[in-house]
């Protein structure tokens, strides 16, 4: 990550730290492990809730998938700008997670493979976080992933969300090399 990115992190968290939730970006390690819990490949797209200064973003392309496959949906104006001149083949939608129905849509994908979160999912409201993890499900083809990451030790969507929306979570590792340390969780339907 350039001096620039970092500076860029840090001055949006300053601005807002509850919705950026750390003080430094995704590191490279756990970037790998959230694409490879996305199993990346060209023929599979991939919806990115939240990524910031696109660390996870560079990871997704590293692995596999391709620009034209790859819809990102960042909130932050200075992250999407920062996005769009990083990543100028891939889409980026200044927009908000809670709308990721609406937004894939007008993409004109019916459904995606994998839709991978850097979002503070464990420090958001219930109702929003539900917001979030069913619009997910909404676009997410039948056999598809939610792939989510939290500094904390247990899950990052809510117990009593996974049991009505039928998920089974895993823990799909830990990764201890990662400031402050994470865990990557994958998120599927119940058959």
């Amino acid at each position: 990550m350039s001096l620039a990115e970092r500076k860029l992190f840090v001055e949006r968290w300053i601005r807002s730290p509850l919705k950026v939730a750390s003080v430094t970006p995704s590191g490279p390690e756990l970037c790998r492990v959230m694409a490879k819990a996305a199993g990346c490949s060209p023929t599979k797209r991939v919806v990115e809730l939240g990524p910031g200064t696109g660390p996870v973003t560079s990871a997704l392309l590293a692995h596999g998938v391709t620009p034209d496959n790859l819809l990102m949906v960042e909130l932050d104006p200075a992250f999407a700008d920062h996005l769009s001149i990083l990543h100028p083949n891939a889409t980026v939608v200044r927009g908000d997670a809670t709308r990721v129905h609406r937004i894939v849509q007008a993409h004109g994908w019916e459904s995606c493979d994998a839709v991978v979160s850097g979002l503070p999912l464990i420090a958001m409201p219930l109702s929003v976080q539900a917001r979030i993890v069913r619009g997910a499900f909404s676009v997410l083809a039948q056999d598809g992933v939610f792939v989510q990451f939290t500094y904390g030790p247990f899950a990052p969507v809510n117990p009593e969300l996974i049991r009505r929306l039928r998920l089974k979570p895993r823990r799909h590792a830990w990764i201890a090399r990662n400031l402050p340390p994470a865990s990557v969780w994958t998120f599927r339907r119940l058959p």
